[in-house]
């Protein structure tokens, strides 16, 4: 009887050390391969998402009208664009159309025209840009006014540059800068809305007209260019032609610059 105990006791000695030793095998095998690549990977496939909304590309840009860089998206604008090659004039239906065309710079001006319902009603950024180029005019009454911003966000060749651009109010021209800073022309006309270039006529220093500095001509003019410069009383500051112009020229507040076939004046940084 005493030996049958004592094999029964060491029996039960035998099976508890097995289960206690089986015991600590099984922790590495579930929880240290398993659950590590789990937790190193699931940031980096969350993050995206969160940084989503907050890409710039995402949103309008500054000074678009329906999209973002494109503010003619609605498809309610057409454009009619002569070419400086002499070839039949062309049409498109976008500001982006006419500025990936193939013939782009030799384009010699666009003009705009409205292809919505009658009557015209503004959009909300139409409405801004027209307040911009016409202040304290009712927009459903600017059309007209958003058509010509509309037009000098196309392409504005050398050779109009100064009727085009120069023969523009201060105001259009800022409002144009508003609509379409993306534009490839986007800086140039920016220049413009500044009061940093002028063309060939009168131009008065300050007050919405050319900004004060130094200015020179950006191209050598043709024959016959001559400018002069009046001082708010009216008397004469200077004068000259094209090699005087190139040199550079300075203008004060309230000087009257005038030019005749010189072509444009930029200022000098």
């Amino acid at each position: 009887m005493r030996f049958h105990y004592l094999s029964a006791a060491a029996a039960a000695v035998l099976l508890l050390a097995s289960g206690c030793s089986s015991a600590p095998g099984a922790t590495p095998t579930t929880s240290a391969t398993s659950s590590s690549p789990t937790t190193s990977t699931s940031p980096p496939q969350s993050a995206p998402p969160s940084e989503t909304p907050s890409d710039p590309s995402s949103e309008p840009g500054e000074g678009s009208g329906q999209g973002a860089g494109d503010p003619d998206d609605s498809g309610r604008f057409s454009y009619s664009c002569t070419s400086l090659n002499g070839v039949p004039d062309t049409t498109y239906s976008s500001l982006a159309e006419v500025w990936a065309s193939s013939g782009y710079v030799r384009l010699d001006a666009c003009t705009a025209n409205y292809q919505g319902p009658q009557p015209y009603e503004p959009t909300e950024d139409e409405a801004r840009i027209i307040a911009i180029a016409e202040p304290g005019k009712d927009p459903a009454q600017g059309l007209e006014s958003y058509l010509a911003a509309l037009g000098l966000c196309t392409r504005v060749s050398d050779d109009s540059a100064s009727q085009v651009f120069g023969g523009s109010s201060r105001q259009l021209l800022q409002a144009a800068s508003q609509l379409c800073p993306k534009a490839p022309q986007g800086k140039i006309i920016a220049l413009w809305a500044a009061g940093a270039r002028a063309g060939d006529g009168q131009h008065t220093v300050g007050d919405g007209g050319l900004a004060a500095g130094k200015f020179h001509l950006r191209k050598t003019p043709p024959e016959g260019c001559s400018w002069s410069v009046k001082g708010p009383d009216g008397g004469q500051k200077a004068a000259g032609g094209a090699v005087e112009g190139q040199a550079g020229i300075l203008l004060a507040e309230k000087d009257v610059l005038s030019s005749d076939k010189c072509g444009i004046w930029e200022k000098m940084e």
